[in-house]
Formats: C-alpha cells, structure tokens, sequence
C-alpha cells in the first residue's frame, strides 16, 4: 500500500521565462554508448538496444567467446540480457557462498550511476556479477555477488537486492546440460535490478546517462586448468577506473541538427557515378554457414549482393546470427556545409521461413572505422559505438512480394552523417538486432549487387544547405524588483551575409546603458527606443549583443520585448524575453510517496 504524504514549501516565485532550446546529447570522443528504451508494461527483448563485443575461436583448446547484450528498462528495473556464444561452459557444480565466481563462466556489470567518471570505483559506482549454474539453478542466490565502490577500491560485503527473475542457463550439445559435456552452445544470463538495489525510488529521468561496463568471465577445462582471459566492453576497460567504462542514456538517441537553409540534396549509392559506397555481412547469412559450421576468423562477403540481418534469442542458433555493415564518403556532399538531415534507405527483398517469420525491429548503429570491405569478418568486425535509430521490417510473404527491387525501408541516419561530415570522414554505420524469433532473418540487397537491380542497392540522402542567421535572448534577473538594473544578452548567429538586428525596449524600463559588442556595430535609437545592430559575421560565427536597464515601474507586471534579425537573403529570426518587475510568490505543495 502507498501513502503519499504532502508538504508545504516556500517556492520561487511562478514565472512566465525564456527557455532555451534543449540542446542535443554531447558524447565524448571515443566513448560507447547504449540508448535505453523504455517499456511501459513487459519488457519486449526484441525491441530492447543492443551491443556486442568479444569473438569465437576455433573449437578443440580454450578460446575467447562472444556475447549480445541487451539493455532495457521499466518504471520496476534496470534489465540485462547477456547472451554468449561459449563452446566449453563449466559451473561451480558445488554453489558454494563464498566460492569465486569469476573462476567459471560468468558475466559482470558495472554501473556508475553519477557518471562522474572517476579514477577509482565510489559510492555511486556498482558491480552485480551473474554466474553460470547448472539447469534450473537451485538457489539462484549462490550464483549472484554483488560491490558497491568505496573510493579506493570495491566492497563485496555490501549487499543489494536482486529479483528471482534474475539467472542463467545454458544448452549444451547435446544435452544433459552439465560440466561433463563435450561441445556446448552458450548461455545467457537475465539481470533484473530493481532501482531499489540502486538506492532509487524509480527510474532515472529521460535523459540521464550512467557509466556501463561489462566482463565476461570464461573458464573452459575443469579447474584449475581452462582459464580465458576475460573479455570486456568496452575494449579499454577497467573495472577499476570507471573513467574508462562506457555510457548508458535512458532513452532513445536524440539530435538536434542545427539551423539551417537548405541548399541542395544528395543522394550517395553505387553507380550514380559513384564508387563511395562499400558494404558486407557477417556471420550465418540466409543459410546459417557461420558459427559453428563456419569460420568467423576469415569468413568475408564483401562481394556478395546481399546483406543479412538476423539475432535470436535461443544461443543454440548461433550459427545464424547475421549483421551487415555500411560505409558512404561524403564527398559528394559540397564542403562547408551543415548537414540537415539523412536517410538510409535500404530494399528488403526476403527473409527466412515467410511462414513463421515475425518482424524485426533493425537497429541502425555508428561503428568505428577499423573495417574492410574485402576483409571484415565477425571476429574482426569493429564494435557499435552508439545504437541510434530502428525500424521495423516487416515480413515479405508469397502473397506481398512486390517483386525487385523488394520493399524500401529508411531509417534517420541524421546524428551519424552530420558528426562523420563535420570531422572530414566518411559514415560508418552496422545494421543488427535484437530480435528473439526464431525464422525471422531479413535480406537485404548490397551495393554489390547487379545492374539489373541498381535501384535496389543503398542510398543515403543527405539534405545539406548553409547555417542560416538566428539570435538567441536572455534576461537576468527575469524578475527583478523597481529600480534595479537587468541585463539583456543576445547571441547571433551568423550565416556569411549581411545582418541587421532591432530590439525594442518597452516601457518601463530606462534606455540602455554602455552596449558592448563582439562584432558588428549597435547604437541606441532613442526616437524609436530600440537598440539596433548590424554586421555580417561568418556562417556559424557568434556575436554577442549585451546592454544594461533599470526597472522604472513598479509590480507585479510582465514586460515583454522581442530581438528581430534580419537576414536580407534567408529571412527573418525573433526571439523573446520576459521580465517580471515585483513578482509575486507562489507557495506550491511537494508531494512524497512513502
């Protein structure tokens, strides 16, 4: 039962305010990040983000294995599917208390939940490890530790909270699932954290991001021989230094591209008398040859005509597992331009088993450089630096077959062609999923495909144009008392022509003390009462416009006025501020659950 207690405060006064655009997520060079979604009620696997790392060596001696990871979360919990393709899995078959389980097969996850990026794990900073144990796991609590960061380094005493729905199995090859197996498949651990673990209430709000890092642990001989070296995402981390972990965002990825006029579009795809397109698939394909029946080490489908992407949730079918990858240069696209908008396009023309299939929920994903369209393999294949957009594929039957090219899908490509167009590179970007549906793998057509079918192949349309002039406007105090002084700030935004800029000052308020500018020149009109300003800044370059008043009334009363910029060429851009001269206080009740 909950109770909700209400108190009483003493707030700020309510006010009518400028409020500034949000601006779009800042990333830090380098660092991975995982965009969370939400779920309302169950959470759907298959429409969770997700992230990959690792690699799988050959059978017949221990070797390095690779995982899926999965991240969602509710208005209950923080969850986690870890799902690892691991051919020797070895348990503690004694589920010991205090037993090590990083010396068996085991996943660890660690969450810095300030974000801080500190040098060593602090309070904020959280480990939960989720070991591997025999069928039906007993009591899952012998599999499951749990550290919280101490400042210098982590305490293991500390307990949390788990739910029951968090454990791991496995499936072996073949079965009984157990120590003794010859070949196995993999395993998979489900992590449910409730926030209550985390020392919250609820979720975090829409928007916040933590540190996210994750172990895998791997042991492939009974002790003490058959230890792996532990494989980590990111590649760089430390589980001691949370500066060296990736991000997680709750919520979906966000970009806000900036103002601008629009100038041309451009379409990028192989044989518009381009060659600036190269892509491949990675893994099974649309006949399940990779994994355990092929080579991931050197098996590369460059050349092929198609692209393949397929994910399931049942590890046992590994050697189906499909992603593709995508690079377009940007020459194309004219220099010193802003990039407004682009589109992937790509044609869906089959996918496996039309009659048990179910969509795909794809994932568009930026990627880092490091691959080849001649050479990548799965093993080699580079890492998802941030998942950013998804789109559903839908499956094609004998009965909605349009025939070639098959059916368009798009998918907002935005954020990675304007940061990759920005630093002079070209666009690197992975299709996956996270999908858990058996029969459900989706062809694609590749840029290698024939003539015949060139309408077929990817394009990316990019809409390019020129930073177009705005002003931005602030006030402070925004509720200043009779006879003080307020302080107007105006940032323009130039776009390489010629501006002018008027701002007229309403009653109330004293004419403007000194004004100072970066750029350009202002003057006070006095007949007019409105401060005016003119230049012709650089596209993107700032000026800024500042003066002082004096509140010559007294309250409450709101005061308005607006900065008008001129662009002879692109138009006209406004922008208002309000100032309340004696406004009153408004007392506002704070409610607490219990």
């Amino acid at each position: 039962m909950r109770r909700f207690v209400l108190v009483f405060l003493l707030a700020a006064p309510m006010l009518l305010m400028h409020v500034a655009p949000p601006l779009a997520d800042a990333q830090e060079g380098g660092v991975r990040r995982v965009n969370v979604p939400y779920f309302s009620g169950d959470i759907a696997w298959a429409e969770a983000s997700i992230a990959w790392f690792g690699r799988v060596d050959p059978r017949g001696a221990p070797g390095k294995n690779y995982a899926d990871v999965r991240v969602a979360y509710t208005a209950e919990e923080l969850a986690i599917l870890v799902n690892v393709e691991d051919y020797y899995l070895w348990y503690d078959r004694y589920e010991t208390m205090t037993s090590d389980l990083t010396d068996y097969d085991t996943v660890a996850i660690y969450l810095d939940t300030a974000h801080d990026r500190a040098a060593s794990p602090q309070r904020d900073d959280r480990v939960f490890i989720s070991a591997l144990c025999l069928y039906g796991c007993g009591d899952r609590s012998r599999h499951r530790r749990e550290g919280r960061g101490s400042g210098a380094g982590w305490d293991m005493a500390w307990t949390a909270s788990w739910t029951d729905a968090t454990w791991a199995a496995w499936v072996g090859n073949p079965a009984p699932n157990d120590n003794d197996n010859e070949i196995d498949y993999g395993w998979w651990s489900y992590i449910h954290l409730p926030w209550s673990a985390l020392g919250l209430a609820g979720p975090p709000s829409e928007g916040t991001v933590w540190g996210l890092g994750a172990i895998l642990y791997d042991r492939d001989d009974l002790p003490p021989a058959g230890a792996v070296e532990p494989q980590t995402w990111p590649e760089n981390l430390d589980p001691n230094r949370p500066a060296t972990w990736a991000e997680m965002h709750f919520g979906l990825a966000t970009f806000a591209p900036p103002q601008a006029v629009v100038e041309g579009t451009t379409a990028i795809r192989r044989g518009l008398g381009q060659s600036s397109v190269e892509d491949s698939w990675v893994g099974g394909g649309g006949n399940c040859t990779g994994g355990h029946e092929g080579d991931p080490e050197h098996d590369n489908y460059g050349t092929d005509g198609n692209l393949f992407v397929e994910n399931q949730e049942l590890i046992a079918d590994f050697p189906c597992f499909s992603k593709s990858f995508l690079r377009f240069h940007l020459d194309p696209v004219p220099a010193g331009k802003v990039v407004i908008s682009a589109t992937l396009s790509l044609y869906h023309w089959s996918n496996a088993r039309w009659d048990l299939a179910q969509p795909s929920l794809i994932w568009l994903l930026t990627v880092d450089e490091d691959w080849e369209e001649n050479t990548v393999t799965w093993n080699n294949a580079p890492m998802a630096q941030e998942n950013l957009s998804a789109t559903w594929v839908d499956v094609i039957t004998p009965a909605n077959n349009p025939g070639w090219p098959g059916v368009r899908y798009d998918w907002d490509a935005t954020k990675a062609v304007a940061e990759a167009y920005a630093a002079g590179e070209p666009v690197n970007i992975a299709m996956y999923t996270a999908d858990t549906n058996f029969h459900s793998s989706k062809y694609l057509t590749s840029s290698d495909t024939g003539d015949w079918n060139e309408a077929g192949r990817p394009v990316l349309t990019v809409m390019w144009g020129q930073l177009g002039a705005t002003v931005d406007k602030r006030v402070t105090p925004v509720t200043p008392r009779s006879g003080e002084v307020v302080t107007y700030t105006l940032v323009v935004l130039g776009s390489g022509h010629p501006l002018t800029m008027t701002d007229t000052l309403p009653g109330g308020l004293s004419r403007p003390g000194p004004i100072q500018v970066t750029g350009g020149s202002a003057t006070y009109n006095a007949a007019q009462r409105r401060v005016e300003w003119n230049g012709a800044p650089a596209a993107g370059q700032k000026i800024t416009v500042t003066f002082p008043v004096t509140a010559q009334v007294s309250g409450p009363i709101a005061l308005l006025n607006t900065a008008t910029l001129t662009d002879a060429l692109d138009g006209v851009s406004t922008d208002t501020a309000v100032v309340i001269v004696g406004g009153l206080q408004v007392y506002l009740p704070l409610v607490m659950r219990e």
